[in-house]
């Protein structure tokens, strides 16, 4: 069928022998002679009504009354090149809205029909200088009919406030409102609405607009575009101005330009312009009409075409006027292809964003495209279907996707009634069960939670809809349609046809979702993979897999799981000879096994293995491919080998990416030669537009690579590093980028005119990189990148020559600049940069000669290292006399600032309080003299300073932190006081307001602080008191070591008052000064509480302990030792804690506290005392849920009641002590001699963790057959251990037990994965000792990870039974002092014995020198940290094994880290610290068309079916031969 690729010119010969199933032979021979008959019948029937119909006219049907509309999606970026005819609107308009001087809001309505150009007339006004000049805030809202005035304040916030976590977490309208009017108070705005429709919902436009009448700024206006007049009638306070059509002059000037298409020649024709004049006539000045018919005529601008036009206009002029006719007029004269892309449309959300590939394959997948040229691919095909849809007026492309305008789409769905249809929220619809195309659109409830989802209601609908036998396409819109995927088997029951299913699922979905469709007809599968919340409440990382169903989908051209979650491959997805895009992360292309059987591919990532299956002769047949990207290169060895790819071959080809990820450091020469060969063998067709290498180490580039592909217009240089030059550049007349990165020994590149971006990255012994001067070399440049070329000393684009004289005209177009580490390129004290008014992006690092900058509007500006910048016009303080700028001009310069960094800048003073823009989301002021360390990062504010005395609206604009979620104050010794005036910004209304609108009081001006930490700060109690009741949302506060706070309070008795100034704070008495009153909100909402380390800290009047924190969960009080005592009722009965605790810490209980017996702490998870020397006895009989338990540095503990009875404890850590060990000693003695059956710990632990251990541990002492891990510490006495008992162990760490010498039942241990021993001498001869005995194999065979301080050992004994370990840790120097510089010889065979290591550390070897000489050798290595062992200064001469993916360095020498950066690859990372054209009114003869439909859609199905079985049958016939010696 159309554009189908049967591939039957290679297997013709061989169908005749496709052997199928008796019954499905007769099934399908049954099915064609149905089909058949029929066609015979109908083919009758319609041929003598077609002769009757020729000898009339076929009028056009009235224009049947449309559904009701969904939402329009507009913009307020130009997509006219040019308006028509509205000069004179445009300029009224603006005057209406620039002379009002009322501080009462404005409303402006525009009132006309569709199309005829009220949004293009907005936008005209909205970009006009003057309204840019006038109002200090523009604002573009698309409203439609889906009024709700949440969403639409949602909407305005992401217009004035860009960082969405400020709001997006917001639930409650009133505080959305409020964030929406602390943004623009105190500004002049300009809202557009544009498309409303709602004119019966007053109150609601009411509360949309209650915080915009709030701000007393005289002129703000909003402008409202609108069909009816009865919407202008409810809302405007000015006359409504009315949208006409254009003027018949001006409308022939817009028409002409759409049929003509600037042909000044054909303009001039009379004939063509009578008929043209005399239909543009009739549209009445309606523009969409004069793009939609004027592009109608532009496909054929010849007599006999238009005279057809103008026939048929004729009769629709007869019969309809509307403008929805008018388009469906241009609609009839599409080619039925196109019709039937244009109607499929109508599937898709009105504010759908199309993505223009997605949906020519999805076109694909229906069979819309067809190749008239065998050398064509559908998608190019496809491509040029859109491109006309676009230049015929029924799309719009806007910037890299494509829209369509609403009327468009209403025409959509009324052409595709009968064969599409939508599902759009509960909107109620009949839907026929012949209906081939459905969509379900949940997309208005995407910001809704789960739990306020109306599932029932969905599939109440879902369910009426019943089976749909013919559906071929069911997509999903929305990701709470997740919750609808029970009700999918009442769709696909009966859908055997299917051809298309988007939808969104969990990764657990996945498996069993294919059982919902057939095999034979799918052509397009879209999992869009939902990640769920783990335990913790983030969003994990997804693991799924594809099933193994999927690999009998013959048909499948499109397999769409691209998600960020590791997703596994069966084994026989090399079946799958039509797919064409396999879109998922890269890893899922390397693991597919016989991939050449893909001939059908066009994007693929190859990694070139050594098994057949994996090597580059896979890629011969992949002849379709558009982009390749091969790695894993040193894999070939030869020209030939190479050449078996057939490169050449590949016509189609576009992006070529070759990867080398060998690491050695000195290659031979041989290997040199053969990559030459190898990159020569690779040669692609000269039509080829991206090419990136990567690593490859041949000293020149290949021939091919200018004098051959010439159509190149991206070249990505990396790590190359034997090239010294770079040239013929020039015979690449299409190069737009050219990226040059990690090029060691590159000394000069010469570079081609008319690049759009150059990147210099890392290219340390670069000198010249030079082009010939001209407009031609910098005008399109919009990206220049030149970072770490410290002696690139010639440099074109910074000439000094051109770079001042000519600066406005030298980079106009230069959106991005980084400039780092080059000190000889930038030699001038004064860096002016404002004319660049395309600069967006500025970033200068290590730039030592620059004192004064100026710089124009930015979104993001780095300053690091800059010692002499004095000056940066519009963060500084009063600019140079070489600038002349107003405090205004330099406000409005950092008003966009999105992320803005200034470090160690140290005679930069800053001049306006931080953070400069409510926009910023980045943040970092590090070292400089007059200002605080602040950094703003994932919502995080931190503030640093030991200088810092106040915090106010001088250093922090508090209103600018919305979307703030912690603040951290630390390290400020000397601050003693908070603005409270910055924190609370209380709002003053003067006029009263809707009832249902804003509330007249203050509020916080950080809503979304939910954390608050003080560390070493001088602020006051007093102080925090006043602050906290702006804090509303808070539930984690945090002190730690504050001295000024010294009396806490949580009495319920007072509500405190957030006070409005500080004037009230200055009023407190000494007292109150240190006094921390926690507010009544926070008794309720807090969770968690950690104090720490305020030492005169004490509860303050009627002590009622923490017992009314209601919410807490979590408390933790250390080194707080006048508090503690506090917390135990006069009685000593009872704890004041709440019942609420889960995690409680406290340290050091005082003298007087020598038992500890918490009541009523049932939810209790997580108990840990430290450092009580007094405590003697610990019962815990209550904490029936305690799951955790330490017990550390109590020196008297003796008693610990109830530990064998907490049925839920997994884990405990004890420090043992004289008296401790005597009481369980007679424990176990009564176990002995029968008269206690009760064991030390209960049955449910799992880890056990023990220090202060002493002589010989009884064996009893650990019969503990759950535990899994067992911690050791700090027991420098312990001679020996038993772990007879402890059968289950997994992980067992001995540290700090230096006496230990004898372990006895190793030997019964053996599931042990992990293995750390540390300062620990004896242990190492014991585990020799143990490895020589019979038996070793069973004890060490299973170990995975060992950590051991001690080198020695690695002997061969022991590691020739290490055949599972993973990880090797070699951690610091050895027990003894031992300095060790190198492993010895011996070390290095046993080494070489750990087959299946996959990570290998040596961390904290102050004195090694050298890595394991045959480190290349450990060919299943993966990882290798090398962590402050400063005296290795290089890498083994034989290199870094080629397996190994991830390098870590930290603490090491600047030599090593050069080394390992020239060894980074692609593979090694490095970290450093449709429908028929009209309906025929004969209904005979329109009933048989659509049944002639109907069974042209069966018999495609069936060829269809039969084409299955027989890819099946040759699929399983390569199978069989491979299979045959």
């Amino acid at each position: 069928m159309h554009g189908k690729k049967r591939k039957r010119e290679e297997e013709e010969e061989q169908t005749h022998s496709t052997m199928l199933p008796l019954e499905i032979k007769h099934d399908i021979s049954k099915r064609i002679n149905e089909i058949v008959n029929c066609l015979r019948t109908r083919c009758k029937l319609v041929q003598g009504v077609l002769q009757l119909e020729i000898l009339r006219q076929i009028a056009m049907p009235k224009h049947s009354q449309s559904e009701p509309r969904k939402p329009r999606q507009t913009t307020s970026l130009a997509i006219e090149h040019k308006v028509y005819g509205r000069d004179t609107e445009r300029d009224n308009i603006i005057e209406l809205l620039t002379k009002v001087k009322s501080c009462d809001l404005g409303v402006l309505p525009l009132v006309g029909v569709g199309g005829v150009g009220k949004t293009t007339l907005a936008r005209f006004v909205y970009h006009d200088q003057r309204i840019k000049d006038h109002f200090d805030l523009r604002m573009w809202v698309c409203v439609s009919d889906n009024f709700n005035e949440k969403n639409l304040t949602h909407e305005m916030l992401e217009l004035v406030c860009k960082d969405r976590q400020g709001y997006k977490n917001i639930i409650s309208f009133d505080v959305l409102q409020n964030t929406l009017w602390e943004e623009i108070r105190g500004k002049r705005f300009l809202l557009i609405l544009d498309d409303m429709w709602e004119d019966g919902d007053r109150s609601g436009w009411d509360k949309l607009l209650a915080p915009l009448k709030c701000n007393e700024v005289s002129g703000c206006m909003v402008l409202a575009t609108t069909r009816r007049a009865s919407v202008a009638r409810m809302i405007g306070t000015m006359s409504k101005v009315e949208v006409n059509g254009l003027d018949e002059t001006v409308f022939w000037l817009l028409f002409k330009e759409w049929a003509f298409l600037g042909n000044e020649k054909l303009e001039c024709n009379p004939t063509l312009q009578s008929i043209g004049k005399h239909i543009a006539k009739a549209l009445k000045g309606n523009p969409l009409a004069a793009r939609s018919v004027g592009a109608l005529l532009n496909r054929s601008v010849s007599f006999d075409h238009w005279r057809k036009v103008q026939h048929k206009w004729k009769f629709l002029l007869k019969q309809d006027d509307d403008i929805l006719a008018i388009l469906k007029f241009s609609y009839e004269f599409l080619p039925v292809h196109l019709q039937h892309c244009f109607s499929y449309c109508s599937l898709f959300p009105k504010d759908h964003k199309f993505n223009g590939k997605k949906l020519v394959r999805a076109w694909i997948s229906q069979n819309f495209v067809k190749c008239e040229c065998r050398a064509e691919r559908l998608e190019e095909t496809g491509k040029q279907y859109l491109d006309n849809l676009v230049d015929w007026g029924f799309f719009e492309e806007v910037e890299s996707h494509y829209v369509m305008h609403d009327l468009m789409h209403d025409l959509a769905e009324e052409v595709s009634s009968d064969e599409c249809a939508t599902v759009d929220g509960l909107e109620s619809k009949k839907i026929s069960p012949g209906l081939q195309h459905l969509s379900i659109i949940t997309t208005a409830y995407d910001r809704e939670e789960p739990c306020n989802f109306p599932r029932e209601k969905f599939e109440n609908i879902l369910q009426s809809i019943g089976s749909l036998p013919k559906l071929r396409t069911l997509m999903f819109f929305g990701e709470n349609s997740i919750m609808l995927l029970r009700s999918l088997n009442t769709i696909c029951k009966e859908s055997k046809r299917l051809r298309l299913l988007k939808i969104y699922v969990t990764a657990a979905d996945i498996s069993s979702t294919h059982n919902l469709f057939k095999p034979n007809h799918l052509r397009y599968l879209e999992f869009i993979v939902v990640p769920t919340n783990n335990m913790f409440g983030s969003r994990g990382i997804v693991n799924t897999s594809i099933p193994q169903a999927l690999t009998k989908f013959y048909h499948l051209q499109v397999l769409d799981v691209s998600s960020k979650g590791n997703l596994a491959v069966p084994t026989g997805i090399n079946n799958l000879i039509n797919l064409r895009h396999l879109i998922a992360h890269e890893k899922v292309h390397s693991t597919i096994a016989g991939l050449g059987n893909l001939t059908s591919l066009q994007e693929l990532i190859f990694k070139v293995q050594d098994a057949d299956n994996f090597n580059i002769g896979q890629l011969r047949a992949l002849n379709e491919l558009v982009i390749l990207g091969i790695s894993q290169l040193e894999n070939v060895k030869t020209k030939q080998e190479a050449s078996s790819a057939r490169m050449i071959d590949k016509e189609h080809l576009e992006e070529l990416s070759l990867l080398w990820n060998d690491n050695s450091m000195n290659p031979e020469p041989t290997a040199e030669k053969s990559r030459d060969d190898v990159i020569e063998g690779l040669e692609p067709l000269q039509n080829l537009k991206h090419l990136q290498l990567i690593r490859y180490s041949g000293a020149t580039s290949p021939t091919w690579l200018a004098s051959r592909v010439t159509s190149l217009q991206v070249l990505h240089l990396e790590n190359c590093r034997q090239w010294q030059i770079v040239q013929s550049l020039e015979m690449l007349p299409l190069l737009r980028k050219l990226k040059l990165i990690r090029m060691w020994n590159l000394m000069e590149v010469s570079i081609p005119s008319c690049l759009e971006e150059l990147d210099l990255v890392n290219v340390p012994k670069l000198e010249k990189c030079v082009g010939t001067y001209g407009l031609d070399l910098t005008s399109g440049l919009r990206v220049l990148i030149v970072k770490d070329c410290p002696i690139l000393n010639e440099f074109t684009f910074f000439h000094k020559d051109y770079f001042h004289a000519e600066q406005k005209s030298w980079f106009p177009s230069l959106n991005k600049l980084i400039v780092s580490r080059c000190h000889r390129i930038i030699a001038w004290k004064i860096l002016p940069l404002e004319e660049m008014q395309a600069l967006k992006k500025l970033e200068l690092m290590d730039v030592p000669v620059v004192e004064e900058l100026s710089v124009p509007s930015l979104e993001k500006l780095v300053l690091i290292q800059i010692p002499r910048l004095q000056s940066c016009r519009g963060i500084t303080t009063a600019p140079s006399p070489h600038f002349s700028t107003s405090q205004g001009d330099q406000r409005e310069l950092v008003c966009g600032l999105r992320e803005l960094t200034i470090n160690d800048c140290p005679s930069l003073l800053v001049q306006f309080p931080i953070p400069p823009s409510s926009l910023i989301s980045f943040l970092s002021i590090k070292g400089l003299s007059s200002f605080p360390t602040m950094v703003i990062n994932r919502r995080v504010l931190t503030i640093e300073s030991n200088e810092l005395s106040e915090l106010d609206g001088r250093i922090l604009l508090f209103h600018n932190l919305k979307g703030i979620t912690w603040v951290n104050l630390r390290r400020c010794p000397n601050l003693t006081r908070i603005s409270i005036d910055g924190f609370s910004q209380p709002h003053v209304m003067s006029k009263p307001v809707h009832d249902n609108s804003i509330p007249i009081t203050s509020y916080p001006v950080l809503p979304s602080v939910n954390s608050l930490s003080i560390q070493s700060c001088g602020i006051a109690g007093g102080w925090l008191t006043l602050m906290l009741p702006h804090l509303q949302s808070l539930e984690n506060l945090e002190l730690r070591d504050c001295p000024q706070i010294k009396l806490l309070s949580t009495s319920q008795c007072t509500k405190i008052e957030a006070p409005n100034s500080l004037a009230s704070a200055e009023t407190t008495s000494a007292r109150d000064k240190y006094l921390l009153q926690i507010p009544y909100n926070l008794l309720r909402s807090l969770k968690r509480l950690i104090i720490w380390a305020c030492r005169d800290l004490e509860f303050s009047g009627v002590n009622e302990g923490f017992g009314g924190f209601t919410s807490l969960v979590e408390l933790q009080i250390r080194d707080c030792p006048r508090l503690v005592p506090s917390l135990v009722s006069e009685t000593k009965d009872n704890w004041l804690l709440p019942t609420s605790l889960q995690y409680l810490t406290i340290s050091p209980l005082p003298a007087n506290m020598q038992l500890f017996a918490p009541e009523g702490l049932t939810c209790l998870r997580v108990l840990s005392v430290f450092c009580s020397q007094y405590l003697k006895s610990v019962q815990l009989r209550s904490c029936t849920a305690l799951e955790c338990l330490q017990l550390l540095e109590c020196q008297q503990l003796s008693v610990l009641e109830g530990l064998q009875h907490l049925s839920s404890l997994v884990s405990l850590d004890i420090e043992m002590n004289h008296e401790l060990s005597m009481a369980w000693d007679h424990k176990l003695q009564e176990q002995e001699q029968g008269s206690n059956q009760v064991g030390l710990f209960p049955l449910s632990l799992v880890h056990l963790g023990i220090t202060n251990l002493e002589g010989s541990v009884h064996s009893r002492f650990l019969c503990l057959p759950s535990i899994t891990k067992l911690d050791l510490w700090n027991s420098p006495d312990l001679k020996s251990l038993q772990l007879g008992y402890c059968t289950a162990l997994v992980d067992l760490a001995i540290d700090s037990c230096k006496s230990l010498a004898s372990i006895e039942g190793f030997q019964s241990i053996r599931n042990l994965r992990s293995l750390r021993v540390g300062d620990s001498p004896s242990v190492y001869p014991c585990l020799q000792l143990m490895s020589q005995q019979q038996g070793a194999s069973d004890i060490f065979s299973q170990l995975e990870t060992l950590t051991v301080d001690d080198a020695s050992v690695l002997s061969v004994p022991l590691c020739k039974h290490l055949t599972s370990l993973r990880v090797l840790g070699l951690h610091r120097d050895g027990y003894s002092g031992k300095s060790m510089v190198s492993l010895t010889e011996e070390q290095e065979r046993a080494l070489q014995l750990l087959t299946s290591l996959r990570q290998l550390n040596f961390y904290s070897y102050q004195n090694l020198e050298f890595l394991p000489a045959n480190l290349r050798s450990l060919d299943s290595l993966e990882e290798l940290h090398i962590v402050r062992c400063p005296r290795i200064l290089r890498l083994p001469e034989m290199g870094l094994p080629p397996s190994l993916k991830y390098l870590l360095l930290c603490g090491c020498s600047e030599e090593l880290c050069m080394q390992c950066r020239m060894a980074e690859t692609e593979k090694l990372k490095m970290v450093l610290a449709a429908a028929e054209s009209s309906k025929i009114d004969d209904r005979p003869l329109s009933e048989s068309l659509d049944e002639l439909k109907e069974l042209l859609y069966d018999a495609e199905d069936v060829m269809d079916e039969l084409d299955y079985y027989r890819l099946q049958q040759h699929i399983e016939d390569i199978s069989v031969n491979q299979s045959i010696p």
